[in-house]
C-alpha cells in the first residue's frame, strides 16, 4: 500500500479517518519529488506488539536528495495517561529513522513535521497504551514508483587535473551515487546522462573511460593518444543501467568526444563540429549485482594518462533518473 485515510471504523479509532492538512502537506512533498519514498519503508507493528514498531529498508528523497535506509525499529514514547495522541515516523534530512511525537489531546493532531522529514506512518497512540497494534498504523508513505523522477543531479562545473588517477565523473565529492538496496530491482531502468570539456595540452595523454555498478566493471575502454593542443574539447556520455532481473543488469548507451587529432578551435564556446576524427560510440556491457540484498555504488570515471595543470577534466553537468 501506500498513502491513504482508513474509512470510518477501518482504524482502531475514527480519529484516524480524519484528512489533516498535515497529511495533505505529505501529499503536496511528496508529488512535487521533494520529499517522498521510491521504495520500501513499510511500517508495521511487531511480532509481539510493544511499544516500538519495525521499519523496512528504503530509498527516499529529502529536498530532493537520495538517501539509503536501512530495516530499524522506531520506538513510540510512552502513551499519555489520559488523551490520546497521532505520532508521525518518518526519515529525516539526514537519511534517519524518527518519531515526531504529537501531542495528547481530547481530539489530537498529527504534529507538525520537522524540514524535509519523509512521512511514513502516522501512528494513532491511546492514552495508557503499552503495545502498537496493526490498526493503529496508517501508511503515509507518498511512493513514486513511476518514473521519471531525479535522483541526483549537479550544476556546478567539477574540474580535475594534475593527475593520472580516475577522475569521477559522477559525483566527484562521494565517488559515485549510492543506489539503495531494493530501489533497481527488476523492470526499473537509471538514465544517465553527463556532459563537461577537457584539455590535453601537455604530451598525448590518452582518456580511458570506465563504469561500474556495485563493484562490477561494466563497461572499460581507452581512446587513442590525443595531440597536444590549447583548444578545450567537449565530451558527453549518455546510458540506462537496465534491470532485467533484481540481480542482472544491462547497459546501453552512447559516447561522443571531440577530435582528438589536430582541430579548429570554435570562434564562440569550446570544441569542434562533426568530422570524421571525432569520437562517436556504443557502449554495452553486463553485470549480475543484486540489487535487493544491499547499497549498491554506481560510478562512471575518466582517467587522463599523463598527470599535468594542462591536461584537465571538468564536469559541466550530470542528472541520474530512476525510471
Amino acid at each position: 500500500m501506500a498513502w491513504t485515510i482508513p474509512d470510518k471504523g477501518e482504524g482502531q479509532n475514527d480519529i484516524q479517518s480524519i484528512l489533516f492538512q498535515e497529511y495533505l502537506e505529505i501529499l503536496v512533498a511528496g508529488i512535487s519529488g521533494l520529499d517522498c519514498v521510491l521504495s520500501g519503508g513499510a511500517v508495521s507493528a511487531q511480532g509481539s506488539p510493544d511499544m516500538t514498531v519495525a521499519v523496512a529498508k528504503a530509498g527516499v528523497l529529502t529536498n530532493g536528495v537520495l538517501k539509503a535506509v536501512a530495516a530499524a525499529n522506531a520506538t513510540i514514547t510512552t502513551a499519555d495517561a489520559t488523551n490520546p495522541r497521532i505520532d508521525l515516523v518518518v526519515i529525516d534530512s539526514t537519511g534517519a529513522i524518527a518519531v515526531r511525537a504529537g501531542t495528547a489531546a481530547a481530539a489530537p493532531k498529527p504534529p507538525a513535521r520537522t524540514a524535509n522529514d519523509v512521512v511514513l506512518a502516522a501512528v494513532y497512540v491511546p492514552a495508557n497504551d503499552t503495545t502498537i497494534s496493526s490498526a493503529q498504523i496508517v501508511d503515509m508513505r507518498m511512493l513514486r514508483e513511476r518514473g521519471p523522477i531525479c535522483i541526483y543531479k549537479t550544476t556546478v562545473a567539477e574540474t580535475t587535473n594534475t593527475t593520472a588517477a580516475a577522475i569521477h565523473a559522477l559525483d566527484k565529492t562521494n565517488s559515485g551515487i549510492v543506489i539503495p538496496n531494493g530501489l533497481l530491482l527488476s523492470g526499473r531502468q537509471l538514465r544517465v546522462n553527463l556532459r563537461g570539456h577537457f584539455l590535453c595540452n601537455s604530451g598525448t595523454p590518452t582518456l580511458r573511460l570506465a563504469i561500474a555498478f556495485g563493484g562490477t566493471t561494466l563497461f572499460d575502454d581507452i581512446t587513442s593518444a590525443t595531440t597536444a593542443d590549447t583548444d578545450r574539447l567537449v565530451w558527453s556520455v549518455d546510458f540506462i543501467l537496465t534491470a532485467q532481473g533484481n540481480a542482472d543488469q544491462s547497459l546501453n548507451g552512447v559516447t561522443v568526444i571531440n577530435v582528438l587529432a589536430a582541430k579548429t578551435a570554435p570562434t564562440t564556446g569550446r570544441g569542434d563540429i562533426v568530422s570524421n576524427a571525432n569520437l562517436v560510440g556504443g557502449i554495452n556491457g553486463d553485470s549480475a549485482v543484486d540489487c535487493d540484498a544491499g547499497n549498491r555504488t554506481l560510478t562512471v570515471t575518466w582517467t587522463m594518462s599523463v598527470s599535468n595543470a594542462a591536461n584537465e577534466l571538468t564536469v559541466e553537468t550530470a542528472t541520474v533518473e530512476i525510471i
